[in-house]
């Protein structure tokens, strides 16, 4: 399987039990991009695999193709960030969805996703 700076170029997660399902896989532009739910039923296992490769990733992940957004996939998108800075790695958020950056301006983490200064998926504020 192709990597891209140590990651495998395609992840899928599926939830069997659930209806939720993320994946996380490089686009044609070699970034990481995020399709799918972030939220409570996916968080959990999506943690748990994809930390100790996000860690160590320098770069951006477009989340132009996310779908519904909780306060679950607001935390894991900080903890990426901040296992990020920890290993002195630096993450970009692109294309965040509308849901996800209310969140992140009630949640007042909107600065620290660094969101305030990024694209926007649906064109949006």
């Amino acid at each position: 399987m192709p990597l891209l700076n140590g990651l495998p170029k395609v992840t899928s997660i599926w939830l069997a039990s659930t209806p939720s399902f993320m994946s996380l896989q490089t686009n044609k532009k070699g970034e990481l991009s995020v399709s799918g739910d972030l939220n409570f039923e996916s968080v959990a296992v999506v943690y748990t695999q994809a930390h100790s490769i996000l860690q160590e990733y320098s770069g951006t992940i477009d989340l132009a193709e996310v779908g519904a957004v909780d306060s679950a996939g607001l935390a894991l998108l900080l903890e990426w960030q901040a296992a990020a800075k920890a290993h002195g790695a630096s993450l970009a958020f692109v294309n965040a969805p509308s849901d996800l950056r209310r969140l992140a301006v009630l949640s007042g983490s909107i600065q620290l996703l660094d969101l305030a200064a990024r694209p926007h998926a649906d064109g949006k504020e």
